[in-house]
């Protein structure tokens, strides 16, 4: 895991029984000589660097053409792609594609860096391949080649592999640096991207393949599906990086700002403050059900008192007593309606 510089460690377990910054920025990942990253503001500020690499100008303008893109965009150099990843983990990325250095786009490292970030359960690989006929016929193995990765999101968009590069960054650019939790990613329109021409037989097969596409529905464009490859919904997800990175960092303000937070009743009340108002924020922002009758979340907050906690965490200093737990929003994807005609 990528060394930071930070005093709390947040694990969230995901149970399925029935604002931080930087959670809409984009990373672009390509070969070279030596690991670099670099950081632009703008298309311009890229094309002046990187002009000779189509896929990094169409991911780039597809980026920067939205209106509510993020404040950076990435381009991470690499020699070894898990090996760059993990020493600019830190940069402020949330989400991550890859292209070739010859403007291509390289099957087997995406599929590494979709693994790379599987493995971390956090953050989203994102790639794309042009809306055509042999990608709806390869779509399972496209699955199958990223491992049904939970975390990474296909795009088939465009009619060629540079339109469908410009969709990568469009669908980031649009839709990631929203606030988390207040849209869901089906249903989201796009600037320069136009809609697919496939059937509805083969966008099925395309969504069997839980690989998302870009159609016309009563008049109006947008994205077909939400769902990563592994055929979870982006947004629940999403949300769930949200929360974490926000205890994360409220936790260390607690902690850099107290001139000494005791292990005591004190101390743990203010922890259990700094989570609980994260965790109604989060209700606040959609990614947390409200319990219709007491108008909160639908989450718990638990600490363990001083005399509870193991006499080796009080003498390291190491409050491990709280844990919390919340029932995610969801959102309605379709709607079926019964009818009935009396004559």
């Amino acid at each position: 895991m990528a060394k930071n510089l930070s005093d709390v460690t947040v694990k969230l377990n995901v149970e399925q029984p029935s604002v931080p910054v930087n959670m809409g920025n984009l990373a672009i990942f390509v070969k070279g000589e030596s690991a670099k990253v670099e950081t632009f503001s703008s298309y311009d500020d890229v094309i002046s660097v990187h002009s000779d690499n189509d896929a990094i100008n169409q991911v780039a303008s597809g980026y920067f053409a939205q209106g509510d893109h993020g404040d950076k965009l990435f381009i991470i150099t690499y020699d070894k792609l898990d090996s760059a990843a993990e020493t600019f983990y830190g940069e402020g990325w949330e989400f991550a594609t890859v292209v070739g250095a010859d403007g291509s786009n390289p099957d087997e490292e995406i599929a590494a860096l979709s693994n790379y970030i599987n493995g971390k359960d956090e953050r989203f690989a994102v790639t794309a391949y042009p809306a055509t006929d042999t990608t709806v016929t390869k779509a399972e193995e496209i699955r199958s080649n990223l491992g049904n990765s939970r975390r990474t999101i296909v795009f088939a968009n465009g009619d060629t592999q540079s339109q469908a590069f410009y969709g990568v960054g469009a669908l980031i650019g649009a839709v990631a640096n929203e606030v988390v939790g207040s849209v869901t990613w089906k249903f989201r329109k796009m600037g320069g991207v136009k809609p697919v021409g496939l059937n509805v037989t083969q966008i099925e097969k395309l969504h069997a393949a839980n690989i998302l596409t870009y159609v016309t529905k009563a008049g109006a464009n947008q994205t077909s599906e939400g769902k990563t490859i592994g055929g979870e919904f982006i947004d629940a997800l999403h949300g769930d990086d949200w929360v974490k990175a926000s205890i994360e960092t409220e936790l260390q303000k607690l902690l850099s700002s107290s001139k000494k937070l005791t292990f005591d009743a004190t101390g743990i009340a203010q922890i259990d403050a700094v989570v609980t108002n994260v965790l109604s924020q989060a209700t606040r922002n959609g990614i947390i059900i409200e319990n219709t009758e007491t108008g909160m979340g639908k989450f718990t907050v638990t600490t363990a008192s001083r005399e509870d906690s193991a006499t080796a965490d009080i003498s390291s200093r190491h409050y491990t007593g709280l844990s919390f737990s919340y029932t995610r929003a969801g959102a309605i994807h379709s709607v079926t309606v019964s009818g009935q005609i009396n004559l």
